[in-house]
């Protein structure tokens, strides 16, 4: 089991414009001492833009739209040109919108560019990035496994092969790129909550990337995952790793204050029915409601999102966010250790809520760093 200072601490990557603040912001990632950072792959966000308007945020002044995003291999390439440390993580892409060969060969040209610093974090996708755009999400675990294989395929050989399965079939296929160390492809790390999906990781990944779990929930899946590579007879080296929210400041009431902002509130409908069940509430989109598998943003009026977000209870932020001050969040991050994490990305999401209070909550995360790498 790691100890606290064998945790490595990520950053989201840049992923907005100007490129001139990406790449200035890529390389102060870097010499801050981060681990990794990891990029978003999205044609749409999860604010509905009826509600992107100067009353419910500032970012509103500054973005005209919550759907921005740079194309990830772009952006990921670009900064891995003007960084020398940090891993470069995709977080997450999919196979629905990129075929398999497409992801194999994109994150064999990273590797390269990167000098062996990119990860492949991949998952079954989200139905926000995925029908709006014409594509279908039916069968999207079996598009994920169906995927992985012919990525590790092609990663293994340079030679033609075929692949016949329910949603690829290739015949006589070839990509001879090979990683820029021999031998050494990217980790694959997988995206994964459900019982299929975690044995999917078991299978095929060198790491887990989940988000949202709480200690305990994280640990439970871990061991699942664990065991199934044991039953499996599966050996490699494997990396626990998580994407949590924080909002950060040395004063509690601020934390507090800022995770009732209906901006923080609007993301923390995110959390999926089963985890307001376990607190005797209904998600105000209703049963069975899963963001990913469900929630397309653009298809919800204000009147609609800002009656969600009045229902937010208090014990669903606080599942959705990591807050505090610097020994409040090392103390959380020593449970997820206990629990086996191996690497974090922390969002610090704070000036999203308080513009004031960026700075500020960037200082608390100096500290972090600072106290774990000490």
């Amino acid at each position: 089991m790691v100890s606290l200072s064998d945790l490595k601490i990520g950053a989201p990557g840049p992923f907005l414009p100007p490129w001139e603040n990406a790449l200035k912001n890529a390389k102060t990632i870097d010499a801050l001492g981060y681990d990794s950072m990891a990029f978003p792959d999205h044609f749409a966000g999860f604010v509905p833009e009826s509600i992107w308007i100067p009353e419910v945020t500032q970012l509103a002044y500054l973005q005209q739209s919550p759907h921005t995003y740079f194309e990830i291999s772009s952006i990921m390439g670009a900064c891995a040109s003007v960084t020398e440390n940090v891993q470069l993580i995709s977080a997450v892409t999919e196979p629905i919108r990129r075929h398999p060969v497409q992801i194999a060969q994109t994150f064999l040209t990273l590797d390269h560019i990167s000098n062996g610093r990119a990860v492949l974090g991949i998952g079954a996708g989200e139905i926000v990035n995925v029908e709006p755009y014409g594509l279908n999400y039916s069968g999207q675990v079996g598009k994920l496994r169906e995927a992985l294989q012919i990525i590790r395929q092609i990663w293994e050989t340079h030679e033609p092969f075929s692949f016949d399965g329910k949603f690829w079939k290739l015949k006589d296929a070839v990509m001879s790129l090979r990683p820029a160390v021999e031998g050494k492809p990217p980790p694959i790390w997988i995206a994964a909550l459900g019982p299929k999906l975690l044995e999917i990781t078991a299978e095929y990944g060198d790491g887990w990337i989940p988000t949202l779990l709480q200690p305990k929930d994280f640990g439970k899946s871990l061991r699942t995952i664990q065991d199934f590579r044991k039953k499996k007879n599966i050996d490699r080296e494997f990396t626990a790793a998580l994407w949590n929210w924080c909002i950060l400041d040395e004063d509690e009431s601020v934390c507090e204050r800022l995770m009732n902002t209906d901006l923080a509130k609007a993301f923390a409908l995110l959390l999926p029915d089963s985890e307001w069940k376990k607190y005797g509430y209904s998600h105000p989109f209703g049963d069975d409601f899963h963001s990913l598998t469900d929630y397309i943003p653009m298809r919800y009026n204000k009147a609609q999102v800002m009656e969600a977000i009045a229902e937010v209870p208090k014990e669903i932020l606080e599942d959705f966010y990591m807050t505090g001050d610097a020994e409040s969040i090392i103390k959380q991050l020593e449970e997820y250790v206990l629990q086996g994490l191996d690497h974090i990305i922390l969002w610090n999401a704070t000036g999203m809520y308080d513009l004031s209070k960026t700075k500020s909550s960037y200082s608390v995360m100096k500290e972090v760093l600072a106290y774990v790498k000490g």
